[in-house]
């Protein structure tokens, strides 16, 4: 537990400067938290703007898959490599929704270190004091309680005689202490959401993983809704995506009764950013129109036929092949043949129009 509450310390320390400007802006804590969740989604959407990018060229690609998997389906080198081929080629990368989702929990791991010791993130109160307010906790409940100063944070809202003594180690201790105030619409972030038969009853706390876990559910719903086609085409994304929209409410439901309240709750303002996030994407690359385009390509590319045309260079004639489509040849060979006429008859050479190929 010590590497990782380094960890959670070391990411944290960015984090908790976020917060701390965002609680300067609206002293309300729920509040700051969500302008510290709309700052942090913010920063994470052109990540996001990419994945859904390569998601949707990544649909479009099924045909080609489906063919290199009749190729080599036997051979799982052969077929590994022309998939990737393919993939960069167009543009895409099957593991392109792995970044966003590893920053967004480490952006979570971050935020259990703030949560956990709002006094040192946000209250800037000095080590020595916290320290010192971390003997008074254990004192007071009679056992070690860990290092997380947010308990120095509700007992002194209980007893703040007792922390009388963290006044000559910060002068400004009982301002800074008193300045902060977690609590949201009743409840007090700081606290760990429980099941009502672990605290004896019902509580509004309840409300932050249930609303978690249906949250997640709305995101990951919505989300495959709108790239339906890459659910349908995408070779490993159909499994994947579904097992998503029962394992991310879980996962949700799960952190959120393992963390503080506060946690929880930016995990809710998340996902309800992400369901904006997905309304806003699916406008930008709805994966239909990459079909649709790539379709269009493909047609395209079977009306052209590869034809070799003699052309100078410096050194003198050579040959190079060039791409043309039908319409192309039949305008060069009418243009051919109304050149041979007029040498041949003396007549003036027209140009070749649209309407003479019609």
């Amino acid at each position: 537990m010590g590497f990782l509450n380094t960890i959670y310390a070391i990411i944290g320390y960015p984090l908790g400067l976020i917060m701390w400007l965002c609680y300067k802006v609206i002293p309300i804590y729920g509040v700051a938290l969500l302008l510290f969740t709309l700052i942090t989604r913010a920063l994470l959407f052109p990540l996001s703007i990419k994945q859904q990018k390569s998601t949707a060229k990544m649909a479009a690609l099924k045909p080609q898959l489906d063919d290199i998997q009749r190729k080599y389906g036997k051979n799982k080198e052969k077929l590994q490599e022309e998939t990737m081929k393919l993939y960069q080629q167009a543009g895409a990368s099957p593991l392109s929704g792995c970044l966003p989702l590893i920053l967004q929990m480490v952006v979570l791991f971050g935020l259990v270190d703030v949560f956990y010791n709002p006094l040192k993130h946000i209250a800037h109160l000095s080590t020595e004091a916290i320290a010192k307010g971390m003997e008074i906790v254990n004192t007071l409940a009679g056992k070690a309680m860990g290092n997380y100063d947010m308990f120095i944070l509700k007992d002194y809202a209980a007893n703040p005689d007792a922390f009388a003594a963290l006044g000559q180690l910060d002068p400004d201790f009982a301002s800074k202490i008193s300045s902060l105030n977690m609590n949201f619409l009743g409840m007090f972030l700081g606290d760990t959401p429980k099941w009502p038969w672990e605290q004896g009853g019902m509580s509004l706390l309840l409300l932050i993983p249930i609303l978690s876990g249906v949250t997640a559910f709305l995101s990951v719903f919505l989300s495959q809704k709108f790239n339906g086609p890459v659910a349908d085409n995408a070779a490993a994304g159909a499994g994947s995506m579904k097992a998503m929209m029962y394992v991310m409410p879980l996962f949700s439901l799960f952190i959120a009764f393992s963390v503080p309240a506060g946690v929880g709750l930016y995990w809710i303002y998340s996902n309800l950013f992400m369901i904006l996030q997905s309304f806003i994407l699916h406008k930008m690359y709805d994966p239909k129109k990459y079909i649709a385009e790539y379709e269009q390509k493909q047609l395209e590319a079977k009306k052209k036929k590869v034809v070799e045309i003699q052309v100078e260079s410096p050194d003198g004639e050579g040959v190079e092949k060039r791409a043309l489509s039908q319409k192309e040849l039949d305008r060069m060979r009418l243009a051919e043949a109304r050149r041979r006429d007029a040498e041949k008859y003396g007549e003036e050479y027209v140009e070749v129009t649209d309407d003479d190929l019609k």
